[in-house]
């Protein structure tokens, strides 16, 4: 697979040989996250509260449109969007599993939402590690339309186990979010951004 070092590369495992990334959606999961995924906390001072993965509305809507391409209706008759995505569970072992992405609410006009992420095998089902640095959950698209969903750690982006291109853009935009909280002292900001490699261009909402 394009995205990983060779000691993990798997097409069996992971998707057909000829396929290419097209676009990495990331986002890092913070304290308030892990409760959300253990459906444990409400503490939205760090990212707690609904148990979802909100991302800026108007700067990640059409990246996001590009992962969720299916549209469907969600609580009270809301538009929403789908997607199937593909995981490897506990033994390594590819499944596929539905998310939901919901627009903006009058409450939050300015977050959309990967929702019930406590609640999905591919995320609440499926936690992170804790020893490998800062966590990040990567949305992978392909050019034959496949989605992945992966975490993955400061560790593996540093010692090369992801493409070099989307390493060097998600650890520079964890550089930026630190720098920037550095002088806030509460609603910290998580690295979060995408990095289009058809275009060979990135986005990160710390910059």
């Amino acid at each position: 697979m394009y995205l990983l070092s060779s000691s993990r590369r798997n097409p069996e495992t992971v998707t057909a040989a000829q396929t290419r990334v097209t676009l990495v959606v990331y986002k890092e999961i913070v304290a308030g996250d892990m409760r959300k995924l253990l459906a444990e906390s409400n503490d939205s001072r760090t990212g707690g509260g609904a148990r979802d993965l909100r991302l800026p509305a108007k700067v990640f809507a059409h990246v996001m449109d590009q992962i969720f391409t299916r549209e469907n209706v969600g609580p009270g008759g809301q538009p929403i969007r789908i997607a199937d995505v593909i995981y490897l569970d506990g033994d390594g072992e590819p499944q596929t599993t539905q998310l939901e992405y919901w627009p903006p609410t009058r409450s939050r006009p300015s977050e959309s939402r990967i929702a019930r992420i406590h609640a999905s095998p591919a995320l609440g089902g499926h936690m992170p590690e804790t020893d490998r640095g800062r966590v990040f959950v990567f949305f992978t698209k392909f050019n034959d339309g496949t989605i992945r969903c992966d975490y993955a750690y400061e560790d593996q982006l540093r010692n090369g186990e992801w493409a070099h291109e989307l390493s060097s853009a998600v650890l520079s935009c964890l550089a930026s979010a630190d720098m920037k909280n550095g002088t806030r002292p509460a609603n910290m900001v998580p690295a979060q951004g995408y990095y289009d490699f058809a275009a060979g261009t990135g986005y990160c909402h710390a910059d």
